[in-house]
């Protein structure tokens, strides 16, 4: 049984709500359509942290019947992603409109799991061949239709850089994110980018996305920065009337 209803924030024109209205005015209504938002963070932060401060965006969206393509930090698994968001959306939404695009075969078979283990780099073995690119660019496009829906709408675009750097080196990782950034501002999704901490690319993705939040985590809690656009750092805090997922931004105390 979900734990939470979830209530959708609605999107003003040309803009994603972040599902926290706090946010929102700090970002000056929402993140642009067509736009990538990049979140750094320090070795302090950990998933229940990114649980905390994005599910109100994923959610909105798919509350707004908005997809999600996902590929997922290291230390987050496509089984355990779903469980965790599946306490506040239906399973029948989320194995719907979610796709996790997976390079090592965990949970194959999941409805929800776009497996591309012949893509991932493997020094043991020959480089993919010209039909299983095309295998998993195929997977890549029912992906995207399935989180579209029948109506073609914008879905948000999960990128954990590590795993591409880790897989492809940086300067591949860095060229895919260049054609990935064009893309998405060309369909009007919104893109979100996950940069953990000591990653060869980090210098040239933060030069290509919108807008830029560093992460952390002190004794009061998860605290975020506006780097693009500028403002200081705020605790991130469950809204204790309606609580998780919901959250707000408090000023950090000085």
């Amino acid at each position: 049984m979900r734990s939470s209803e979830w209530s959708p924030v609605p999107d003003p024109d040309g803009r994603f709500s972040s599902g926290i209205p706090d946010f929102d005015r700090l970002l000056g209504g929402g993140f642009a359509r067509g736009s990538t938002a990049l979140f750094a963070w320090d070795e302090t932060v950990t998933p229940d942290d990114l649980d905390l401060l994005l599910f109100p965006t994923y959610l909105n969206m798919l509350y707004h019947s908005r997809g999600i393509v996902a590929v997922l930090p290291a230390r987050d698994g496509p089984s355990a992603f779903r469980a965790r968001l599946a306490r506040y959306v239906t399973r029948r939404r989320f194995d719907s409109r979610v796709r996790l695009v997976d390079y090592v075969g965990e949970d194959a078979g999941a409805p929800y799991v776009v497996t591309m283990e012949t893509l991932r780099h493997d020094p043991t073995r020959q480089p993919p061949t010209a039909r299983e690119r095309r295998a998993a660019l195929a997977k890549m496009v029912n992906a995207e239709k399935a989180v579209q829906g029948q109506r073609g709408k914008p879905f948000t675009e999960i990128t954990a850089f590590e795993v591409f750097e880790t897989l492809l080196g940086a300067e591949p990782a860095t060229r895919l994110f260049y054609f990935g950034i064009k893309r998405t501002r060309e369909i009007g999704n919104l893109g979100v980018g996950l940069l953990g901490p000591g990653l060869g690319c980090a210098a040239a993705v933060r030069r290509m996305v919108d807008t830029e939040f560093e992460l952390r985590r002190e004794e009061m809690g998860l605290v975020v920065r506006g780097i693009r656009p500028a403002f200081p750092s705020h605790v991130v805090a469950v809204d204790r009337a309606r609580r998780a997922p919901y959250v707000s931004f408090v000023p950090r105390p000085a």
